[in-house]
């Protein structure tokens, strides 16, 4: 069960906070959102034009084909700057290792919570995006083992979860609504604003009267 009662906490705050994104290319909003904002430029205008939290700050450590192994190495650097709060989207590169590589991505998963958790930051984890019949490596087999893993990691670590891969394969019949997509793996700015939007319902972001959460689902 998502908890983000810590997260809810520091945003009732006064205290500016510092935001960082870890990821891959879907964390990265590389290319396939064409000229529409991906979703953590979404959350960023939510949160610091419609929430007025003028202070906080965004940092994105997002690489496009980045595992959680490459993002286990640019960790340090992202830590360096002292985030309060880590928001980690990786996952679908991780899953071209197939069946095989569950475990240790479970591990290094694990690794990427703890050594976050260890500084006091607040952490969102997230499952994957669905992907495309035709994609490439047979991710559709393999994901829904990896996004189980990031569940049973999360909820071993007491962490909220955001669960993209639940809403887009149950939109989807299994697999990823075509018209949220740029290419069989990559969410197109659609894509994006749902993602935007299950983030925000989420973590209790989420108003009716807002402009940033009515957009098109």
């Amino acid at each position: 069960m998502l908890n983000s009662t810590g997260i809810q906490a520091a945003l009732q705050s006064n205290e500016p906070i510092r935001w960082s994104t870890i990821g891959d290319s879907i964390a990265q909003g590389a290319h396939w959102t064409g000229a529409e904002r991906d979703y953590v430029q979404l959350l960023e205008e939510r949160v610091r034009y419609e929430l007025t939290r003028y202070g906080d700050s965004f940092v994105r450590w997002a690489v496009s084909g980045a595992n959680t192994e490459d993002t286990l190495g640019r960790l340090p650097a992202a830590l360096d700057l002292a985030p309060d709060l880590v928001v980690i989207g990786v996952g679908t590169n991780d899953a071209k290792a197939g069946a095989d590589g569950v475990t240790r991505f479970a591990e290094r998963y694990g690794t990427l919570l703890t050594t976050i958790l260890d500084t006091g930051a607040l952490v969102v984890a997230q499952t994957p995006t669905a992907v495309l019949r035709t994609c490439r490596y047979n991710l559709g087999d393999h994901l829904p083992a990896y996004a189980d893993a990031i569940r049973a990691v999360a909820e071993q670590h007491d962490v909220p979860l955001v669960d993209h891969f639940a809403r887009w394969t149950a939109a989807g019949d299994g697999w990823a609504p075509a018209e949220w997509m740029a290419d069989p793996t990559h969410p197109s700015g659609r894509g994006h604003r749902v993602i935007a939007r299950t983030l925000f319902e989420s973590l209790g972001l989420f108003a009716a009267d807002s402009a940033c959460c009515r957009l098109l689902d």
